[in-house]
């Protein structure tokens, strides 16, 4: 049930806001924002990672929280390669396949929880 409800979050949700972070026409400051967003959710996650240490273990929500602000960090990354290459090149083509790779590169991820899964379940 777990892995199925990060699927849906996964391929659902990601893509989405993907589409809603690269939305606003490429721009310095649309790319200043992105890097200001991706940077305070890796310091939140970070922080609530070493600042929360003794209840690393003992809460599942606490963990829960931490991966959907890596990942959401992770969405802003790929949104802010996005948005710079749209800058530098602003052919169509490159909006077009820019938006398709990333909303692909979103997913990612998910291939990784389920290969851990998949190696833990195995040994």
């Amino acid at each position: 049930m777990t892995l199925v409800l990060v699927f849906l979050i996964v391929f659902l949700i990601g893509p989405f806001l993907f589409k809603a972070l690269i939305a606003v026409p490429p721009s310095l400051r649309a790319v200043r924002t992105l890097g200001a967003m991706v940077l305070a959710a890796f310091l939140f996650a970070t922080g609530l990672r070493y600042g929360l240490l003794r209840y690393w273990s003992d809460s599942p929500w606490l963990l829960g929280v931490i991966a959907l602000t890596l990942w959401a960090a992770w969405i802003g990354v790929i949104a802010l390669v996005v948005q710079a290459l749209r800058r530098a090149d602003p052919r169509p083509a490159m909006r077009r396949w820019s938006g398709v790779l990333g909303a692909i590169g979103t997913t990612v991820p998910w291939f990784g929880l389920v290969l851990a899964n998949l190696m833990r379940s195995t040994s």
